[in-house]
C-alpha cells in the first residue's frame, strides 16, 4: 500500500473550510431538489468536521496553556451549528424559514472559521511541532472515516 504524504491537521482542517465555503455558494444558486442535496451535504460535511474537531483537535489544544483558552468557545460554536442543522432538517426548501436558517448558519460558521483560521491556528503553531500536526491529521482522518457512517444515518433520521 502507497503511504501518502501526512498532512497536517490545520491544512485539514482549511481544506474542509473551504470545502464547505463552496457548499454554501452553490445552495445559494439552488432550488427545490438540488438545494435539498446541497443542505445534505452541508450536514454531512459540518456535523463530520465538528466531530472530528472534538474528538481529535480539541483533546490537543488542552494539553497548552496557549491554546486551551480557545476551546470552550469553539465548543458553543459547534453546538450552536448543530442545532440549525437540526432545525433546517425539518423544513422542505420552499419554507421561508428553510432560507433564513441557511443565512443563520452560514453566519454562524462564518464567524467559526475566520476565529479558528486568525487566532486559534496561530496559537498552535505556536506551541506544537510539525510532527505533532502531522500526527494530528492522521488521527484527524482516521476518527472522520470511522464517524462518516453515523453521521449519514443521522441524515436520514
Amino acid at each position: 500500500m502507497a503511504k501518502t504524504k501526512a498532512r497536517d491537521i490545520l491544512s485539514l482542517i482549511e481544506a474542509e473550510h473551504r470545502q464547505v465555503e463552496k457548499l454554501f455558494a452553490e445552495a445559494e444558486k439552488a432550488k427545490g431538489a438540488k438545494l435539498v442535496e446541497q443542505f445534505n451535504q452541508i450536514y454531512i460535511a459540518l456535523n463530520l468536521h465538528a466531530r472530528t474537531e472534538e474528538l481529535v483537535f480539541y483533546p490537543a489544544l488542552r494539553e497548552y496553556e496557549e491554546t486551551e483558552q480557545y476551546i470552550e468557545e469553539a465548543e458553543e460554536e459547534h453546538e450552536e451549528v448543530s442545532v440549525i442543522l437540526e432545525e433546517i432538517k425539518v423544513f422542505k426548501p420552499t419554507d421561508p424559514e428553510f432560507k433564513e436558517k441557511m443565512s443563520e448558519l452560514k453566519e454562524a460558521v462564518e464567524h467559526h472559521v475566520e476565529e479558528e483560521e486568525s487566532e486559534i491556528f496561530n496559537a498552535v503553531r505556536e506551541c506544537m511541532s510539525e510532527k505533532e500536526l502531522s500526527e494530528l491529521g492522521q488521527e484527524f482522518q482516521e476518527a472522520k472515516a470511522k464517524l462518516m457512517p453515523d453521521i449519514e444515518a443521522a441524515l436520514a433520521m
